[in-house]
């Protein structure tokens, strides 16, 4: 193993895989990930690229760590993995949690409470800031963001007791590219037809709110949690103070930043508990990750095929760049001389 002092090299992570009632198969399609042999036939629904739960670690593949998993990796070398800063504050987890996402039919209408919310709730884990970079989406598919305008909670109630409560929702059409955030405390669910990447903080509190009376794996109606989410959900507007920007917007619009010969930033989110941006790297060029000084970042890749620290990477890939990697080896190198390489940089902030 390399020196307890420091991680001096990209962490190249194998995903968990979780099958899911709404779950389809574009993540072989499009990103060519193989399942283990014990999911071949399942409708997945997530893979959880960067992880640090109990029941989902994300492992390391090649290099010094090879094969350990994201938890232990933060016990022992916490400081050189999270930076001094968030290292202090003695984290039980990576503060940010990393996923596909691929819904072949929609998903439950859900909310997920702020940290206070899950205090007062008696939750033992946080509360859920998260964000969406949209991969794929078939004609038609669409994204439920919000309420209608001047919905109440009354009204909100009413829907829910007539079955109609697809009325007082707000939905949008889903297109490839679009970032969408969704603070805590505001309803929302991704549409079927819709694969996407999600960036969150690591927490795995979801209260369903309506399922379609859908039917779980195990044949029996899915359980809903009505009175959690009535005591979360923000009825007067979208939840202010965990990004940047105008969450009344149904999308991010993104700022172009360091444009150069090689590439480009597009910085999409500043939030309270991590930010988000787009990495363009031109065609045959080599580009360095925008990375916060003191912190991890995890690199996600969306399309096209590069060279990470002389080790492939691409679509469907995720890296974890520890807080004290050098900086000459977080430079990504586009490899098919035809297309960029895309991918989003997402980094915890000290309040994660």
């Amino acid at each position: 193993m390399s020196n307890p002092h420091g991680i001096r090299e990209p962490l190249f992570l194998r995903p968990t895989y979780a099958e899911r009632v709404w779950g389809g198969n574009r993540l072989g399609e499009l990103f060519g990930k193989a399942l283990p042999p014990e999911l071949k036939g399942k409708v997945i629904g997530e893979s959880w690229e960067c992880s640090d739960r109990p029941d989902a670690q994300s492992v390391v593949v090649g290099g010094s760590f090879d094969g350990l998993e994201l938890g232990r990796i933060r016990e022992t070398h916490g400081k050189a993995l999270l930076g001094a800063e968030l290292f202090a504050k003695k984290p039980q987890r990576f503060p940010l949690l990393v996923k596909f996402v691929d819904a072949a039919q929609d998903l439950s209408v859900q909310v997920h409470p702020d940290d206070d919310g899950a205090r007062k709730l008696g939750i033992d884990d946080r509360g859920k800031s998260e964000c969406w970079v949209i991969v794929h989406a078939e004609p038609g598919a669409r994204i439920q963001r919000g309420l209608q305008p001047g919905i109440t909670r009354g009204d909100f109630e009413r829907a829910l007791r007539d079955g109609t409560v697809e009325n007082v929702l707000h939905y949008f059409p889903a297109r490839v590219g679009d970032c969408v955030a969704v603070p805590p405390c505001m309803v929302h669910a991704i549409g079927g037809g819709v694969t996407l990447a999600e960036v969150q903080q690591n927490s795995d509190v979801t209260f369903r709110v309506f399922d379609y009376s859908r039917k779980g794996l195990d044949g029996k109606p899915r359980q809903l949690h009505v009175e959690q989410a009535l005591a979360c959900i923000a009825f007067d507007g979208p939840p202010k103070g965990f990004f940047e920007g105008d969450m009344g917007a149904d999308t991010v619009a993104g700022r172009v930043e360091n444009f150069d010969a090689h590439g480009f930033h597009v910085r999409l989110l500043n939030g309270r508990y991590f930010d988000l941006q787009k990495v363009v790297v031109l065609a045959g060029k080599t580009f360095n990750a925008k990375r916060r000084a003191g912190a991890p970042t995890v690199l996600v890749g969306l399309s096209g095929r590069g060279i990470l620290d002389g080790r492939p990477f691409a679509a469907g890939q995720t890296v974890l760049l520890p807080a004290d990697l050098p900086p000459e080896r977080a430079a990504v190198r586009e490899t098919t001389g035809s297309a960029p390489l895309v991918l989003i940089e997402s980094a915890p902030t000290a309040d994660a």
